[in-house]
């Protein structure tokens, strides 16, 4: 199935908005905060983005990745946003 085109800004939002909705954080009264999205070639796997780390608390790390690489399985970063490599 073909991945649905974001921009890095769209990708980061949905990040965010799936990380307020965490259970625990929300029952925590915490807040975690989601970098900017980075673009690499794509992998073995079609992607050709990815998310280091976010601000808040280490103990959501687990469910942060979790989200990160689902939304990794559904979207591609769009070819404007890779680094421009002055050629």
């Amino acid at each position: 199935m073909p991945r649905t085109v974001k921009t890095a800004a769209e990708l980061k939002h949905l990040i965010q908005i799936r990380m307020n909705a965490l259970e625990d954080v929300e029952e925590d009264g915490e807040q975690v905060f989601a970098h900017n999205v980075d673009w690499h070639e794509p992998d073995e796997s079609g992607c050709n983005w990815n998310m280091s780390g976010y601000r808040g608390l280490a103990t959501y790390a687990t469910e942060v990745r979790l989200i990160v690489n689902r939304l990794r399985r559904e979207y591609r970063l769009s070819a404007d946003q890779a680094p421009y490599d002055g050629g």
